[in-house]
């Protein structure tokens, strides 16, 4: 499996064209944060008094915040239930306190240059009021008396807020420090010297979530990967920090372009069981003794020593067949070499009858799925856990492979393949 692996650690991550188009990789990271941290910033900059002044009709009003806001977050807009309490004075006279709870939505934008910005909409009171109370000689309606300070409250609010959310999110720190550290070439394999070079090209964003009490970023870093062996390759230039473009959603995975060799050592292994001193054939019978393998012309060569009804070497041709539309590679082109045969495997011979060419081409089809299996977990585990700086991880899984056309060389089976996956960076 070592060799299976090294062949892996030569791949490509980058977009090229060798056999395929092969889209841009995505290294992933989420960024988020909860409603419960979000108030939390936002109360420790809250004023206790929020508004001192005109309360319309000729009053003056004070308006004092009375507890904690609240915020919650859904439907892509983050909730504010802000607790009041509100004096209204006229000439000599001041009225009870009336308490009640200011409400206000708001939805999250990201500009170009990686700030938050926040639109701050009033939606009406949490606490009903009485319809009316009176204010020496006057007859007020306080519904309609809150109306008149909502506006400078939401000007008070609106900024504090707005800076919170930058706060509590921290984008473009987030950010900046990952993308200035990506042009580094990280170790991949200790073992093999491998090094993971990214190009990165932009930065990608899809809208900003709100659900379920969380505040939620997606955002990619499109980059051409490679995987070098040798010395630590020299660091590329980093670029500044690109602006920010939002996308309604961008693609998420990565693509690794690589060749992949599954060895004839390999195949033997898994032929070995369902061959050596086995018995084939019904009235006539002959016992496989040993057997090797060998490239030739683009197909697989298998030469069996047989005894039994017949002492000697059978050849078999075995050719493998790519599917695009199944995304599969089997050996169904499998048969008998008659070309210096002679009549032991000539038309009609009792050969073709027996189970001989259905055996190989069952175990040579999973075996090459076996091995591929092999290259994908090491696939995962090469890319589970690259530390890039302090408190910071990538991670990733291969979750599938697409195949393309298969060479055969003199000792092994090249297979060209695309594997498929996540990555995501984990900051900790």
């Amino acid at each position: 499996m070592s060799r299976i692996f090294a062949g892996f650690l030569l791949l490509s991550f980058s977009p090229v064209y060798a056999y395929a188009a092969v889209p841009p990789s995505s290294i992933n990271l989420n960024v988020e944060t909860s409603a419960a941290n979000l108030a939390a910033i936002i109360n420790r900059a809250l004023p206790k008094e929020l508004y001192k002044g005109q309360g319309g009709l000729g009053t003056s009003v004070t308006v004092l915040r009375t507890g904690p806001v609240a915020v919650s977050a859904s439907d892509n807009f983050v909730y504010f239930t802000l607790p009041i309490q509100l004096t209204f004075g006229y000439s000599f006279y001041e009225s009870y306190p009336l308490r009640a709870g200011l409400r206000f939505k708001a939805r999250i934008n990201v500009t170009p240059d990686w700030r938050l910005k926040t639109e701050l909409y009033y939606t009406g009171l949490s606490d009903s009021l009485a319809d009316t109370f009176s204010l020496g000689p006057l007859s007020l309606k306080p519904k309609t008396m809150v109306d008149n300070v909502t506006l400078p409250v939401q000007r008070l609010l609106a900024p504090i807020i707005d800076a919170k959310v930058n706060d509590a999110i921290q984008l473009r720190a987030k950010i900046a420090p990952l993308w200035q550290h990506a042009f580094t070439p990280m170790l991949v394999s200790k073992e093999f010297s491998a090094w993971l070079e990214l190009t990165p090209e932009k930065i990608v964003m899809s809208p900003l979530l709100a659900t379920n009490n969380r505040i939620h970023l997606a955002i990619g870093v499109i980059t051409g990967t490679a995987i070098t062996v040798g010395p630590k390759p020299a660091a590329a230039p980093a670029k500044a920090l690109p602006p920010v473009q939002q996308l309604p959603a961008f693609d998420k995975r990565f693509h690794i372009q690589l060749a992949s060799d599954i060895f004839f050592n390999d195949l033997v292994t898994a032929l070995n069981p369902v061959l050596l001193d086995k018995t084939f054939g019904e009235d006539r019978k002959i016992t496989i003794k040993s057997f090797n393998l060998k490239g030739e012309d683009g197909r697989l060569v298998i030469v069996l020593t047989a005894t039994g009804d017949f002492n000697g070497e059978i050849t078999i041709l075995a050719k493998p067949v790519y599917n695009q539309q199944r995304n599969t590679l089997t050996f169904d082109d499998v048969d008998f070499d008659t070309r210096n045969a002679g009549w032991v495997i000539g038309t009609g011979s009792w050969l073709f009858s027996s189970t001989i060419r259905d055996t190989i081409r069952t175990k040579l089809n999973t075996a090459v799925v076996e091995q591929l299996e092999k290259v994908r977990l090491k696939a995962c585990t090469a890319l589970s856990s690259l530390h890039i700086a302090d408190h910071v991880t990538l991670t990733g899984a291969v979750t599938s492979l697409t195949l393309g056309e298969a060479s055969v060389l003199n000792d092994r089976l090249s297979i060209d393949v695309i594997a498929q996956g996540q990555t995501s960076i984990r900051l900790q």
